[in-house]
């Protein structure tokens, strides 16, 4: 019964002086900082973040699974006509032939005098206006150099021999084709190529334009 007694005494000790020994004692520092500090001037407002995620979504497709496929109102209609307007474009350009007035055509044309030392100078005449048929002869001096050039669109070329001092060239309206008058565009070159004159004539059938050509 003794030895019972002074073991129980013993445990006891034993469990005292460790608790002594791994108590924790509490140690209180004191902060340098002696300003008192409200704590209302830390509070923070929370600020919830808007990002991709907290955007609204949005419907891109509209999937309707009652869509009937034999509803009229889903036919497509290949004769409807639009209600858009067709362009339209007046185009208006007037020519002086079919003029009213073909009096004031009926007179000889003076197409200018020309002075040069060129051998020969070059013709080139076309119908300027309307294309209508025109055609005309062509004269040297009295005698005929081309009996019957029909005037296009495009130039009609031909080369002249001048002889010395004056030379006359007479062009004559052999008709008024399709619209009155004679109607045409002539360029005088010499063999160089310089342009000498450009003129136009309108004339009815059977007077003539002239052009006087001094070599020198």
């Amino acid at each position: 019964m003794k030895s019972y007694t002074l073991l129980f005494l013993f445990l006891f000790l034993s469990v005292n002086l460790f608790s002594q020994e791994t108590s924790i004692k509490s140690l209180k520092i004191k902060s340098l900082d002696t300003n008192n500090v409200v704590k209302e001037s830390f509070n923070l407002n929370r600020i919830t973040p808007k990002g991709l995620t907290n955007k609204p979504s949005k419907i891109f497709f509209n999937y309707n699974l009652d869509f009937d496929i034999k509803s009229k109102n889903n036919e497509i209609d290949i004769t409807y006509k639009t209600d858009l307007v067709s362009p339209t474009w007046k185009i208006r350009q007037t020519f002086n032939e079919g003029s009213g007035n073909k009096s004031k055509f009926s007179k000889d044309f003076y197409l200018g005098d020309l002075e040069t030392k060129s051998k020969y100078i070059v013709i080139k005449c076309r119908d300027h206006e309307y294309v209508d048929g025109d055609r005309i002869r062509l004269l040297l001096n009295g005698a005929v150099i081309h009996p019957n050039i029909s005037l296009t669109s495009v130039y009609y070329i031909v080369d002249v021999d001048l002889d010395e001092g004056y030379n006359n060239i007479d062009f004559i309206a052999l008709n008024e084709g399709e619209s009155s008058p004679n109607t045409a565009q002539l360029i005088v070159l010499d063999e160089f190529g310089n342009q000498l004159s450009n003129k136009k004539w309108l004339i009815s059938t059977g007077y003539k334009a002239k052009l006087v050509v001094f070599k020198k």
